[in-house]
């Protein structure tokens, strides 16, 4: 479409519609009556802005409305001219049929013909221009595209009128996206490729394919991105399958009771809160409180069970996740965990996508009969990920500046976790999913949204926090719907006790600070709930066996610890845990074994608790002279 190297004259065009206007009007008008957005034209040669203008006017006369016409020049159209519409492409050749006489013809000039026979060639030309019949043809492209605009991890196609939502479609370079956004005459893609590499009018394919990612064993002890790509340097994933990351969820049928127990190894949580297998339980607090801290407890906690850990980093900084990874190392944790980190420098699709990745990842051991945990850390920035996804596909807005869908995007995450029946395999996932607030506001949108999602909520207060009380849950806000279903007998036994020592306790604690005052009784259950208030206290990264929990608990709810100062709660616990593992080790073999408490293992626990009460309080009155 050139003459020797200079833009193609807008005069061929001129004249070669003069022909196409009377026979093919009708059928271009048709064509170009429903289109919104501006055509594409691609091109392998340079077109001067009069082409391009004789062009928009000649298509606006047959459209009978305004025609916009955006360029781009692609080597690969050899020479033709192809205008994408939504679905359709229309083949526009006016070279085709003259380009051999034209080209032997300028030929000739270049060879240095006399000025005379100059006229002459221009003359022919003019005639071969004037007999020209432009080609048109329509043809459906429904999995073609080409990118008008690409900016922000969003590129937005013209063409692929057959795309699905959520399908992967590929660009020129090799580079992948997901089509997000479904318009009449665009679809929005969002990237999982640096959009540094997608120019603008580069072609587009869809793929006719959901996104999948790999899963099975091959990926525990691994550590990948949201598309389940390896990062840790350890070489590629060996896996035969793949599964879709996102699919529906397990109907109702399909479902067993929540029955068995997650021990996270933290008391407050295991006495007070329980989580069972498959439940969905919300850890929502503000920002450095210790929500990543209770949920990389619950990881260490599992070193000796069957349950596989898969935490997903959502929008982290790589410091953040590296220190995740050296604490489950160094605890030898990462044996059983996955992790799947979508970085905060990383593309917003990534981290919108690495939930569902981490979840898919678990629904495969779960249907394969075993247990798995994933936590989602943290679901807001989950959300902010969609929120900044939508506003640049200009999607509208709803309450507080998200999206109306965004209650969505973690229903269908988060009810994908469950306890399936035993006849298809009994296998179990849990959800963790960390909601952060701002001020300790839990009924902020995003938080109130995922509380109607899930079966309960850990609540961690910044006021406990700062007061030294850590991990800082809040037992009177925080609640677990599944409740004793998910708690062995023996546990149920001690715990529920323990829950109403301190409901008292708290209500109590209210009147002594007007000076009320108080009788032996009511002295006496404030000691009490002020032993076990203290008693919840526990180092970070140290999980305690439930048999554990469930001797020490039993001391304080019986009263057995009345008498031991609040301050020396902690150096008793210790002390009483190492006495019976070196003396009665058969009493947490036994609790293990009946998951309850009998009068024989009972008289077994007052009886550790008498002896070792008395040597720590003979070496307590020294420290007290002292």
């Amino acid at each position: 479409m050139v003459t020797g190297n200079r833009p193609l004259d807008h005069r061929i065009v001129k004249e070669g519609f003069k022909v196409m206007k009377d026979i093919l009007q009708q059928d271009l008008k048709e064509v170009l009556s429903e289109c919104k957005l501006p055509l594409v034209l691609l091109t392998s040669v340079p077109l001067n802005n009069n082409f391009v203008s004789n062009l928009e006017q000649k298509l606006s006369e047959i459209a009978d409305r305004k025609i916009e016409i955006r360029v781009f020049e692609d080597s690969k159209q050899e020479g033709s001219v192809l205008f994408l519409t939504e679905d359709l492409k229309i083949n526009l050749d006016i070279r085709h049929s003259f380009a051999d006489s034209l080209e032997e013809k300028l030929r000739m000039l270049r060879e240095g013909i006399d000025v005379a026979k100059v006229q002459d060639v221009t003359s022919q030309i003019r005639q071969i221009i004037e007999s020209t019949e432009p080609t048109f043809k329509v043809d459906d492209i429904g999995r073609e595209g080409v990118v008008l605009e690409v900016g922000d991890g969003i590129a937005r196609v013209s063409g692929l009128g057959k795309v699905g939502y959520n399908e992967v479609v590929q660009f020129e370079n090799g580079g992948y996206g997901l089509a997000f956004n479904l318009e009449r005459n665009s679809v929005g893609c969002i990237l999982l490729t640096p959009e540094e590499e997608i120019p603008e009018g580069s072609r587009v394919v869809s793929t006719g394919k959901l996104m999948q990612v790999p899963v099975g064993d091959g990926m525990i002890g691994r550590i990948v991105n949201a598309v389940a790509v390896p990062i840790d340097g350890k070489g590629r994933i060996e896996s035969n399958k793949f599964r879709l990351i996102e699919r529906k969820a397990p109907g109702v049928m399909l479902r067993k009771s929540v029955c068995e127990p997650v021990q996270t190894g933290i008391k407050a949580i295991d006495a007070l809160v329980p989580i069972g297998r498959g439940q969905r339980e919300l850890i929502i607090g503000d920002r450095k409180i210790g929500k990543t801290a209770l949920a990389v407890d619950t990881i260490i906690n599992q070193k000796n069970s069957d349950l596989i850990c898969i935490y997903c980093a959502i929008g982290q900084k790589a410091a953040a996740v590296a220190k995740v990874v050296h604490v489950l190392q160094k605890e030898g944790a990462l044996k059983h965990t996955i992790i799947v980190a979508a970085l905060s420098n990383e593309q917003t699709a990534f981290r919108f996508l690495a939930p569902y990745t981490a979840c898919a990842i678990g629904e495969e051991f779960m249907e394969q009969g075993r247990h798995a945990l994933v936590i989602y850390d943290d679901l807001s920035k989950h959300a902010m990920s969609y929120r900044e996804m939508s506003a640049l596909l200009k999607r509208p807005i709803g309450r507080e500046a998200y999206p109306g869908d965004i209650f969505y995007i973690h229903s269908r995450l988060l009810e994908r976790a469950a306890k399936l029946r035993d006849d298809l395999g009994g296998g179990s996932l849990t959800a963790l999913p960390i909601i952060e607030t701002l001020g300790g506001d839990v009924t902020s949108y995003i938080s109130t949204n995922v509380i109607s999602i899930t079966d309960g909520q850990i609540y961690l207060q910044s006021e406990l926090f700062n007061t030294g009380f850590r991990p800082a849950i809040n037992v009177g806000l925080s609640v677990s719907r599944v409740g004793g279903a998910a708690q062995l007998k023996a546990m149920k036994r001690v715990a529920g006790r323990m829950r109403v020592d301190l409901s008292q306790y708290h209500e109590m604690a209210a009147f002594v600070k007007f000076g009320a005052e108080l009788d032996e009784a009511t002295k006496a259950q404030l000691a009490r709930g002020e032993r076990g208030r203290e008693l919840l206290k526990q180092v970070q990264y140290a999980p305690m066996p439930v048999e554990e929990q469930i001797a020490i608990i039993y001391a304080v709810v019986n009263g057995f610890l009345d008498d031991i100062p609040v301050k020396m709660m902690s150096e008793f616990e210790k002390g009483f845990i190492t006495h019976i593992r070196q003396n009665v080790p058969e009493i947490f073999s036994k609790i293990l074994e009946l998951k309850d408490i009998n009068q024989e293992i009972e008289g077994l626990l007052k009886k550790a608790i008498t002896d070792f009460k008395g040597i720590f309080m003979a070496g307590e009155k020294p420290l007290q002279a002292k």
